[in-house]
């Protein structure tokens, strides 16, 4: 495994000979150089930022927490929770192999499939999807 340099052990004017090093044998340019130091500066005035706004919206929450519920405002719907019957999950794996054979189809035989299923059912038209394929 690579042995990895620890940055905090080296000086300063190490660092920037190496730097300097780099950009004199054209391995990084000197805006990359600019670029790096800036973004240090950026990530502080995005972490202050930030700061700011999280003491904002903390105080804000802590207000909402003490005024009384509105009882105008109308509640949220539970989520509906469908239970799986053994005829729901028979239902499933019909539509599933219907589905699978018209992937399976193509042109004509696809709309024969289809016409099938909408008129007489899902049984009868995996049956004729099941003699088409066999062809």
């Amino acid at each position: 495994m690579a042995r990895t340099a620890n940055f905090w052990n080296v000086s300063h004017d190490d660092l920037v000979a190496a730097v300097r090093d780099l950009v004199g044998r054209g391995r990084i340019s000197a805006a990359d150089v600019r670029a790096a130091a800036a973004r240090a500066g950026r990530i502080a005035a995005l972490e202050a930022e930030l700061a700011r706004l999280r003491g904002g919206r903390d105080r804000a929450d802590r207000a909402r927490r003490t005024r009384p519920v509105a009882t105008s405002a109308p509640m949220a719907k539970p989520k509906r929770h469908i239970t799986n019957t053994p005829k729901r999950k028979a239902a499933m794996r019909r539509q599933g192999r219907y589905l699978g054979a018209l992937a399976r189809l193509a042109g004509r035989d696809r709309a024969r499939v289809v016409g099938v299923a909408r008129k007489q059912g899902v049984v009868p038209a995996l049956k004729v999807a099941a003699k088409l394929l066999a062809k």
